[in-house]
């Protein structure tokens, strides 16, 4: 099974995601090897979910409330995002890292999460390129800490800081292959050996085939190069026929 989705944070209208949707629902028709999924803005997640009903299309949500039971305006609860069946959930994400989320919060959210039975896209990284691997191993462990113990249906990003965003700059594919490699041994340190472990970062119609061959890479979770149907649709094209022949 190849993964792809798209995360489009804050920054289109419905025009726009309803466009993308349409795109991931008709490939879901051609690829019934592929888990397609897409995170938009919550104001548009209830018309997007309708427009994919009876679809394998994942609509999912890019946050989840840490403050449980907490009455906390405008944050979205756990029981919220299963009355409106989120497909997916996502945490860890590192805008929110840094602006909002620490380990207690991310803690706070994967227990939410797995309350309400919630699939979790769990997202790590580096915020700058490693020369000690010894120290990436144990920044990851620690990362991947908080899924110790936990009976999540998950779905891990590897992210790393340096690439995502503007201005974030593409990871050599073989560094990106060394760290994946890292994170499913310690992933099987967890007892989570078959959890899908998936690429982000500066992701793109010209390396997305780079990423996609790279042997320990499920899929790819991309960001403003797939914000339109056809970017959408042309960098999952590079990236499955890459990971096929593989395969």
């Amino acid at each position: 099974m190849f993964y792809f989705g798209s995360n489009t944070k804050k920054n289109l209208g419905i025009a726009a995601q309803q466009e993308i949707t349409q795109v991931a629902l008709a490939l879901t028709k051609s690829y019934s090897d592929v888990q397609f999924f897409l995170l938009p803005s919550i104001p548009f997640f209830r018309e997007l979910k309708e427009n994919s009903q009876g679809s394998s299309l994942w609509i999912g949500n890019q946050s989840i409330s840490s403050t449980g039971d907490h009455d906390v305006t405008g944050e979205v609860s756990a029981a919220t995002l299963k009355a409106l069946s989120s497909d997916l959930v996502m945490i860890g994400h590192a805008e929110r890292r840094r602006l909002f989320d620490g380990d207690k919060e991310i803690a706070a959210q994967l227990k939410a999460a797995e309350s309400e039975d919630l699939r979790v896209l769990f997202c790590i990284g580096e915020s700058v390129q490693a020369d000690d691997f010894d120290a990436l191993r144990k920044l990851l462990k620690t990362q991947l800490r908080p899924l110790a113990n936990c009976s999540l249906d998950l779905i891990v990003a590897y992210e790393p800081v340096f690439s995502i965003g503007v201005g974030g700059v593409p990871a050599d594919p073989q560094y990106v292959n060394r760290v994946l490699t890292i994170i499913k041994e310690e992933l099987s340190e967890l007892t989570l050996a078959k959890t899908p472990l998936l690429y982000g970062g500066s992701v793109d119609v010209h390396n997305a085939a780079l990423y996609g061959a790279l042997k320990a890479c499920d899929g790819l979770f991309v960001g403003r190069s797939a914000w339109s149907a056809e970017g959408y649709k042309q960098v999952f094209l590079s990236g499955y026929e890459a990971f096929k022949e593989k395969v």
